[in-house]
């Protein structure tokens, strides 16, 4: 272990404020406030069993949320279904020009911005309604796990001049636990798939150095570069991680731009979906409470480590990892 890791956690919260404030920002446009406000909700506001109904489209109009029992998920599903069948009437009540006739309509209506309540609107409303559970547990995990890798991920994003922001990615990949795996094959902190991995490290059926976040970070690290000089555009670049960069490049070359709010508005592809078109703004949240979370950290005194005696551990086996 390099000597320049071995830091006490005062040292490290000035090393880190030191570089979020001499690094280059990633920007984004005005436009995507609104959606990136709305997951800030989603990672800090909103747990698992919490149901936020909300237009697929337009993330500033959020209908209701719904609490779902936890411990019953048919019942929950029950929920779920019901609550969005009553949404989609009311809409088409709306579009009707009719007004809300009880409580729960009221509180729809109330959920739509005042600008945002026309004819355009509402004509495929009910089409666009959408829940998205909440994060905020898992997300307050993920800050704690985080704590253990950021130093060395920002040492090697550091020594590649690129923008240290993008060392909070592994929250939207995995929660920066390393031994993440997906259905579709992805694993470890960065979830790196197998064909693109094995570019950049070992991986067959008797090592996977996938799920050694040093491997790892060197590789997502290199894919991002890659994306970024294929894109010139960090939104783009940030998009590609998710959705990969052949879709970004045809979608760059069919509407003639490397604009992401209209990549965004406007690509069509069945892989381009909700959660790519939300990857970046995304990110953009998780970055905004993650870095709220270190300053807060950096105001707090650091408490006195009380020394004590350390007991032998009867087996290796009870050894904290």
């Amino acid at each position: 272990v390099s000597s320049q890791m071995i830091t006490g956690p005062m040292t490290e919260l000035l090393a880190t404020k030191n570089l979020l404030e001499s690094s280059p920002r990633i920007s984004h446009s005005k436009t995507l406030e609104k959606d990136v406000q709305f997951w800030e909700k989603i990672f800090s506001v909103y747990d698992a069993d919490q149901c936020v109904f909300h237009d697929e489209w337009n993330l500033d109009v959020i209908y209701f949320v719904a609490d779902l029992p936890g411990n019953d998920p048919k019942r929950a599903q029950k929920i779920e279904k019901r609550t969005k069948r009553k949404i989609e009437r009311a809409l088409r009540r709306f579009t009707a020009h009719k007004p809300p006739r009880d409580w729960f309509e009221r509180h729809v209506w109330q959920g739509i911005p005042s600008e945002k309540r026309t004819n355009k609107f509402f004509r495929h409303a009910a089409t666009r309604v959408r829940c998205q559970k909440g994060i905020a547990r898992n997300f307050r995990l993920s800050l704690q796990r985080s704590k253990k890798y950021l130093p060395m991920i920002r040492q090697h994003i550091n020594q590649n001049n690129l923008p240290i922001e993008l060392a909070y990615l592994p929250h939207l990949e995995s929660g920066f636990n390393p031994k993440a795996h997906s259905r579709a094959g992805a694993k470890g902190l960065w979830q790196l798939m197998p064909a693109t991995a094995k570019r950049y490290m070992r991986v067959d059926r008797h090592i996977d150095l996938r799920a050694n976040p040093w491997h790892a970070t060197k590789a997502a690290i290199q894919i991002l570069k890659a994306n970024y000089r294929a894109t010139k555009s960090w939104p783009l670049a940030i998009t590609a991680y998710n959705y990969g960069i052949n879709g970004v490049k045809r979608a760059m070359k069919r509407l003639g731009t490397r604009s992401f709010d209209r990549i965004r508005k406007e690509h069509r592809s069945p892989i381009f979906q909700f959660a790519a078109r939300n990857f970046f703004p995304s990110f953009l949240a998780v970055r905004n409470l993650a870095e709220a979370y270190e300053k807060d950290s950096l105001r707090k005194k650091p408490e006195k480590k009380r020394s004590v005696a350390r007991r032998k551990p009867r087996s290796i086996i009870q050894k904290q990892w």
